[in-house]
């Protein structure tokens, strides 16, 4: 698959990006890589006959590959703003990279039978013309808000693949990519605070696009994916918005033992800043709403 350079040509060398923020430098300690993974360890018993873990797994790393053409989004979004598209590009985009190519190596480990490149041929055909610069958000400041509660779905989603995992490797996959994803907020935090500061976007407003984002949890990418991986293995077998719908509601029984909610709609609120009285009040309000709506 087609990616391009760890530095882009709208950006300033990376090492400005180092000196202006410094979330373009390496981690403390090692990064993991898919040579930690002991993919010949995976018990597949325990996961191989199970065809909703199936179909989450291998739609979940259609979606994860292709953040070359969500980090080509945002770098034409952010052009000029040197040390948003050097991190883009030098730790973003490789890191989700990684976890697609983590899941995706799983998939053919466990479901070898699967053909995996069509599949993600048909995603990527489909998907693509609604990954447009013109689609995200009205300013910098509250697009960053907004990946900020992408960020929160994707390592919540991997906190409750881990917990609910019926298969360790899988579970330490999902663990892996549940704390890069914690990183990548915590990125796209610090990028939000700043322009926050450029734009002075008031807290209503910040509230409207956390909100908006939220209530776009079913986003294209996910039906698209689990449709091109149904269109592939049973390709016989109709599946439309229907058979999404009663998929999703058997992945939420999941979700209501192993989904963190406490952690997600404190990291949801933190772009807001509410007011610390309404924080208090609100927190656990909107944990019981969470958790009703699952």
């Amino acid at each position: 698959m087609s990616r391009r350079p760890p530095t882009d040509p709208r950006c300033a060398h990376p090492a400005e990006a180092d000196g202006a923020t410094g979330l373009t430098r390496e981690r403390k300690g090692r990064r993991w890589s898919l040579a930690d993974i002991p993919y010949e360890r995976i018990h597949r018993p325990a996961i191989a006959a199970d065809r909703d873990w199936f179909y989450l797994i291998a739609a979940s790393s259609f979606v994860e590959i292709l953040s070359d053409l969500y980090a080509a989004n945002l770098v034409t979004y952010y052009a000029g703003d040197a040390p948003v598209c050097a991190w883009l590009s030098r730790t973003w985009e490789p890191e989700e990279l990684q976890h697609g190519a983590a899941l995706r190596r799983y998939v053919e480990t466990v479901w070898p039978d699967f053909d995996w490149e069509r599949g993600f041929a048909g995603f990527r055909a489909d998907y693509a013309p609604y990954c447009q610069t013109a689609l995200l958000g009205p300013t910098r400041a509250l697009e960053m808000a907004a990946r900020c509660v992408v960020e929160t779905g994707t390592s919540s989603f991997y906190a409750m693949v881990r917990g609910a995992s019926p298969e360790p490797v899988l579970a330490t996959i999902a663990g892996h990519i549940r704390d890069d994803e914690v990183g990548h907020y915590k990125g796209f935090y610090r990028f939000y605070r700043a322009y926050r500061e450029i734009e002075g976007v008031a807290r209503w407003r910040v509230a409207r696009e956390v909100w908006r984002r939220v209530v776009e949890v079913d986003q294209e990418d996910a039906y698209l994916a689990v449709k091109n991986v149904s269109q592939v293995h049973e390709p016989g077998r109709v599946f439309d918005r229907a058979q999404f719908t009663r998929f999703r509601a058997r992945v939420r029984l999941w979700m209501r033992a192993s989904y963190p909610f406490p952690t997600a709609v404190k990291m949801l609120l933190r772009p807001i800043d509410p007011p610390r009285p309404l924080e208090r009040l609100g927190v656990p309000l909107a944990i019981r709403c969470a958790r009703w709506l699952v």
